[in-house]
């Protein structure tokens, strides 16, 4: 099996690769495309290969074992009061950040919110429902055992960039922080995904409806 996440890896740098190659020159066939479809097409390609590397890893002896060792589902009731109790931190710990960062003077969310609108809705789906589910494999389920809670948050923040908002680097670490203490004391990956996703899904909505 862990042959097939190699593949998927290889398959992810084969396609990330061009798309690298064309950001520094200038080939004629790069010229075609538009620059917007690199990025989604890119982003794509590296949340296949943060999947493939953390099953690499998480993958034991069968499917159901695998899940078993990540946790997941995990228990119903210590669930639901870790991703209540974790969605409240979130936001709390947000909302306290975003202050500080008006008063500092170097709130840039402008930036976010321009950049989700520009963002077509497939993409926005993509986003709310799949990137998450890549991006607690890895950071959470393998990263945050092996690493610890803080450099796997940073390198969380860090693939945040593409924002270019000094605010989403910040505050993308901070609920790694936020996840990493999650899955810990719950000792599931559930209470991790679900946070992950609904917060997603609101400020989405926030910014596409209410901004």
């Amino acid at each position: 099996m862990k042959k097939i996440f190699i593949y998927l890896l290889f398959l992810s740098v084969v396609i990330l690769t061009p798309l690298i190659l064309c950001q520094f020159m200038e080939f004629d066939a790069c010229r075609m495309v538009n620059t917007d479809y690199y990025s989604y097409i890119a982003s794509a390609a590296i949340h296949l290969g943060l999947f493939s590397i953390a099953l690499f890893f998480l993958w034991k002896k069968d499917f159901m074992e695998t899940l078993t060792g990540i946790g997941f589902p995990g228990d119903t009731k210590k669930t639901i009061i870790y991703t209540v109790v974790g969605l409240f931190v979130v936001f709390a710990t947000l909302v306290v950040f975003d202050f500080v960062a008006t008063v500092v003077g170097f709130n840039d969310q402008a930036k976010i919110v321009e950049k989700v609108f520009s963002l077509p809705w497939y993409i926005l789906l993509f986003a709310i429902f799949l990137a998450p589910i890549s991006e607690e494999l890895f950071f959470r389920a393998l990263l945050v055992p092996r690493i610890g809670i803080v450099f796997s948050s940073i390198a969380f923040g860090l693939v945040h960039v593409a924002y270019g908002s000094t605010v989403e680097l910040v505050g993308a670490a901070l609920i790694g922080v936020i996840l990493g203490f999650v899955f810990k004391l719950s000792r599931s990956i559930t209470p991790c995904l679900l946070i992950h996703i609904i917060y997603n899904l609101i400020s989405v909505t926030i910014m596409r409806l209410l901004v």
